[in-house]
């Protein structure tokens, strides 16, 4: 009976296997150029009907609205109280335990790691502008759109010692990473299919460090998002943590404390940089960041479309027909502040080594009015093979390779089959 559990579990797994369609393109790639952010969850409670004001604001989510023009992931949604709202939305208002109305609750995509909402507050323009952008998260955007493997967060404790010794360790062993890991031949099949838009021979290993501080005022909504990534990183405040961010904002998992050590870097950055292993994305770690970045045009080969990071500007364009209420919102003074404070890391962010990471495009940074717009310049290699020849040699490789995999899992089912047989005997 051993036996014949143990035949089992090894089908099973050369079943699964053989079902999991996989990829030569290095995970971090290929979630930057096909893996789109997951939307965010906005709710907004009310009574009764919202005031024009109000209404101004929740028009900024829709596509024409500000929020929309940004490519911010999120979607918002209205719930009114005195309409019978469903039996979740009424559960997730109790868990506030605010009579503050409007009320936006935000919360992760789901399956949502923290199900009552990482943030809650006042609808206003003030708290929007807040939420769906930052300095640091454009400034880690950048670094993803030119090449970077992955961008590592640093939050730390507020314990001097602990992020001190937290911070050296974490940087050598990523250090030592670029020099020892290598990134995955690329198969010529792939590259005809269209799964990576660059050249192989510009990726690089290339990863890079930035501090964020808990008593940040201008990156507060930033750390509460960052703490709701997994469900239980409220509980180590006391605790520096790393957490490397890859694709189109995409955190994978969270290394706390003591958790940060060589052996625990090397593994998230063997995940990072080995191949795709499987291109679903629900089947691979990681959660979304809120970020205003549109990654497609950005990401993406395309001659139309103008590469720029969207401005830390606030939201535009309350009325269309009204010229005072089409006036740009300003962003808050205290964000404005933190700009002009961090107006050095934004513009010269260093890599591990101490140096700027090697970039495959050019990005000029402006400073206008308080905001920080920066703009890409450089076209992105286009891979070879775009003629009816290669595609046809593409789609034989990949028919044969299919064949091939179909053909094991009819010979294992078989096997396996033949084997249950014998034992029933």
């Amino acid at each position: 009976m051993r036996r014949f559990i143990t035949s089992l579990a090894v089908l099973g797994a050369l079943l699964t296997s053989t079902v999991i369609w996989a990829c030569s393109v290095p995970v971090f790639r290929y979630a930057l150029e096909r893996w789109p952010a997951d939307k965010y969850n906005a709710v907004v409670f009310y009574r009764g009907e919202l005031n024009a004001e109000q209404q101004k604001l929740v028009a900024q989510f829709d596509k024409e609205g500000a929020i929309g023009q940004k490519s911010a992931n999120v979607e918002l949604k209205l719930v009114n109280l005195d309409a019978k709202p469903t039996p979740e939305d009424l559960d997730l208002w109790k868990k506030q335990k605010s009579e503050t109305l409007p009320l936006m609750v935000v919360r992760t995509p789901l399956p949502a790691p923290v199900t009552e909402g990482f943030w809650s507050g006042e609808l206003n323009a003030e708290n929007l502008v807040r939420l769906i952008d930052s300095p640091l998260r454009q400034n880690i955007a950048k670094q993803l759109i030119n090449g970077q493997t992955a961008v590592w967060v640093f939050l730390e404790s507020g314990n001097p010692e602990k992020d001190k010794a937290a911070f050296e360790l974490l940087t050598k062993e990523l250090k030592r990473m670029e020099k020892t890991l290598k990134l995955p031949e690329i198969d010529q099949a792939d590259i005809e299919q269209g799964l990576v838009s660059v050249s192989p021979d510009s990726l690089k290993l290339k990863f890079s460090v930035v501090k964020c501080s808990r008593e940040d005022s201008t990156e507060t909504y930033f750390t509460q998002m960052l703490l709701a990534t997994e469900n239980d990183l409220k509980d180590f405040d006391n605790e520096p943590m790393a957490l490397p961010v890859f694709g189109r904002g995409r955190v994978l998992y969270a290394l706390i404390g003591k958790g940060i050590n060589p052996g625990t870097i090397e593994q998230a950055c063997r995940d990072l940089t080995g191949p795709c292993t499987c291109q679903v994305k629900d089947q691979n770690p990681g959660t979304d960041l809120l970020m205003a970045v549109n990654w497609e045009n950005l990401v993406t080969p395309s001659t139309e479309d103008k590469k720029e990071l969207p401005p830390l500007t606030g939201l535009i364009g309350f009325s269309k027909d009204s010229k005072e209420t089409s006036e740009t919102l300003k962003m808050p003074a205290v964000l404005k502040n933190g700009l002009a404070e961090k107006k050095a890391d934004s513009e010269q962010t260093e890599t591990v080594d101490g140096t700027k990471a090697n970039q495959s495009q050019e990005i000029t940074v402006t400073k206008t009015n308080g905001a920080t717009t920066a703009s890409t310049s450089g076209a992105t290699e286009q891979p070879g093979g775009s003629g009816a020849e290669s595609q046809k040699s593409a789609q034989g490789s990949t028919l044969f390779r299919n064949l091939s995999i179909m053909a094991s899992f009819v010979i294992i089912l078989l096997l396996g089959a033949s084997y249950m047989l014998m034992v029933r005997k």
